[in-house]
Order: C-alpha cells, then structure tokens, then sequence
C-alpha cells in the first residue's frame, strides 16, 4: 500500500514539474522544451503505466494553458515508453546475470536495485531521437514546422534564415534541441532517482 501512494505522489509532483517547468521556460526563453523532465525518474521508480500517465498529462496541462499542440503527447509517451523498455532490459540482464548487486528474482520492484548511469544516458540519447523523428514531422505536416514554443522555433526560424530550407530548418533545429534537452532531462532524472532511492523504502 505505501508503494502506491509513493507512486501517486511522485507522480502528479512530476507532472507538475514538468509543466511548470517547461511553462516558465517560455516565459525566460530558455532554448529547451523541460517538458519532460521528470517523466524518465517516473518511469525508473513507478513503472511505464504511471510514465505514460505524467507524459499525457503534462503534455495536456501544456495544451490547455500553453497552447502547446496536443498531437506533440506522441512525443511525450514516447520517452515514457523508451525509458520504459530500456529499464526493463537493464534489469532482466541483471536477474540472468545474477549480480549479487541485484535481485536475484524476475519480480523484484524497480527500487529493489539500482539502474545504471548509462541506461539514463542511453534513454536520454534514444528518446531525443525519437522525439525529434516524432516532434519534428508533427510539427512539419500540422503546424507548419510551428511548435507553438517560441523559444525553440526562434532557432528553427534562425537556421531558415540562413538555409532558405523549411524542411531542413524544421529537422535540424528540432533534432539539435531535442538532443540537448533529453540528455538534461535525463540527467536530472538520474539524480531524482539517485536521491529518491536513498530516502524511501517501497
């Protein structure tokens, strides 16, 4: 029972900090989206379910009060589902393995070991690829390459200016961005989930 209000918690704290985040990043015109911020740390220590379910909902607080277009929660879910599949094949190498480190048992709890600086970095790396391949085709072909955060099409327009290419602009802007912003993203998970793992028990 504690777990699950761990979960809750931990949950619905990360879907407002990814919106508030990522609302206050538009208003500073910091060059990153920070609207996915915490979604990886959910997926680390709740699981893909409560992952998927702060992608949605911070994408969807995002569209109801930042305008940002709905059809970008792709973008979101799939770093929830990227993290998720890339934690669930660091632990069942762990569990063949037999680490002494780790569980030694295919129902451990994700807080029952420890998931490795490299699966976040690797997350961080994957989920910026396909946000970029996901994001940048959405924003291309519904919004007119516009991703309705001004700060980030700033660069977009930028790199228009000088290649005359919409397409490209659109891709490369978008990709760069991305890279940056999901290696952050992912680090400041890591350290969430460092911390966090040293001050509960589920």
């Amino acid at each position: 029972m504690k777990r699950y209000y761990f979960i809750t918690i931990f949950t619905v704290a990360s879907i407002a900090i990814n919106y508030f985040c990522s609302y206050l990043a538009g208003l500073i015109a910091f060059p990153l989206y920070l609207d996915s911020i915490m979604t990886i740390a959910v997926s680390a220590l709740c699981g893909l379910v409560p992952g998927i379910l702060c992608a949605v909902a911070s994408n969807f607080l995002l569209y109801i009060f930042a305008n940002t277009g709905i059809l970008f929660t792709l973008c979101h879910i799939s770093t929830a589902v990227v993290a998720s599949l890339i934690f669930r094949a660091e632990h069942k190498k762990c569990v063949q393995n037999a680490s002494p480190l780790h569980e030694n048992s295919g129902n451990a709890k994700p807080t029952d070991f420890s998931y490795s600086t490299e699966s976040f970095m690797w997350i961080g790396f994957i989920a910026a690829i396909t946000n970029s391949v996901l994001g940048d085709t959405i924003s291309y072909f519904f919004y007119f390459a516009n991703t309705t955060i001004p700060q980030v099409d700033n660069t977009v327009q930028g790199i228009y200016v000088v290649t005359k290419n919409l397409s490209f602009a659109a891709y490369f802007g978008g990709t760069v961005t991305n890279l940056i912003d999901k290696v952050f993203s992912a680090t400041v998970s890591l350290f969430v989930y460092r911390a966090s793992r040293k001050f509960i028990q589920l």
